[in-house]
């Protein structure tokens, strides 16, 4: 099967990075190196993932595929919900709050999974505004991560202190969702397919774009950790906008043909696979840091190797 080995190279790169910080590596080591790092550069992580996924939907607008998607896509995230069912279905008190923040999980998604429930519902809002124009879908996916930047700014420099708009701004969910995280860059993805002008720029450009959107979110990020005096968690920055689609469309552009599959399941397998093993030695004792984030991809490594053989019967957990 022949695709694009380049563009696979890099998901499974992003992969590793998202198994590395979550098991946050240099924790302890560099607080600095930190805070560019695993709250910095890897923060490209989702936004990158979703681009892919938006600039390849455009098959499933123009076959009007979108239940087939659905299925596929649901079907992984409600496996993955149930893998993980023990680290997520706890009330400890039958009580309305508890109920709701059960549900809400349950809908937005345990731990890493809120990229699945982001994907789902940042597709089925563009297949609704897919006849809307190009410069409204781009005004539109702008304006919904304005939002959101503007509540995780609002709510890391507390300017409604003392409010209930802090508490809720201090909320991930409020912000890490389909609507201000995921559609932004799922269209984004989108927009870069149907620009067919930018698409034709020499490789060298995308190059440079992408280095200059790398130096921005390594400054955006620095700024944050000198304003806030310690290591903000910022899952969106404004920089982001200008790094993520100049890095895909840099690797994309390289157009390296072959059958990447593997690398690909790899990628996918490692992404939904990794925090079993976080939690298995972070119960040995193991603290979050280099260490840890060694032996979680090790471990991951090993495990997705080991699973290889039953990905054509669960090929629907991995994409396949």
């Amino acid at each position: 099967m022949q695709r694009n080995v380049s563009l696979d190279v890099l998901k499974l790169v992003l992969a590793v990075i998202v198994v590395i910080s979550h098991a946050q590596v240099l924790m302890g080591y560099s607080d600095l190196g930190y805070q560019l790092t695993v709250q910095g550069l890897f923060r490209i992580v989702v936004p990158i993932f979703m681009i892919v996924s938006g600039y390849f939907f455009i098959s499933v607008i123009r076959s009007r595929s979108l239940v087939a998607w659905l299925k596929r896509v649901v079907a992984m995230y409600v496996f993955w919900m149930l893998v993980y069912l023990y680290f997520w279905l706890d009330v400890p008190a039958v009580t309305p709050y508890e109920i709701v923040k059960l549900l809400r999980v349950a809908v937005m998604g345990y731990h890493h999974l809120w990229f699945l429930s982001a994907l789902i519902g940042a597709a089925i809002m563009l297949y609704m505004l897919r006849n809307l124009s190009l410069k409204v879908l781009l005004v539109l996916a702008l304006t919904l991560y304005g939002i959101g930047m503007f509540s995780i700014y609002a709510g890391h420099y507390h300017l409604f202190d003392g409010t209930p708009l802090d508490v809720v701004f201090n909320k991930i969910w409020f912000y890490r969702n389909f609507l201000f995280f995921g559609f932004p860059f799922f269209c984004t993805g989108y927009l870069l397919r149907r620009c067919d002008r930018l698409r034709q720029w020499d490789r060298r450009y995308f190059m440079l774009w992408s280095l200059g959107g790398s130096l921005l979110l390594l400054g955006e990020s620095y700024l944050n950790y000198i304003g806030l005096e310690g290591q903000p968690a910022f899952d969106m920055y404004w920089s982001l906008l200008i790094f993520c689609p100049g890095l895909f469309l840099w690797v994309y552009s390289m157009q390296v043909p072959g059958d990447s599959t593997s690398l690909a399941y790899y990628a996918t397998a490692l992404y939904f696979i990794h925090p079993l093993f976080i939690s298995l030695f972070e119960a040995l004792s193991y603290r979050p840091g280099n260490t840890l984030a060694l032996l979680a991809l090790a471990s991951s490594l090993l495990a997705v190797t080991l699973l290889k053989g039953s990905r054509k019967r669960l090929g629907f957990a991995f994409g396949g």
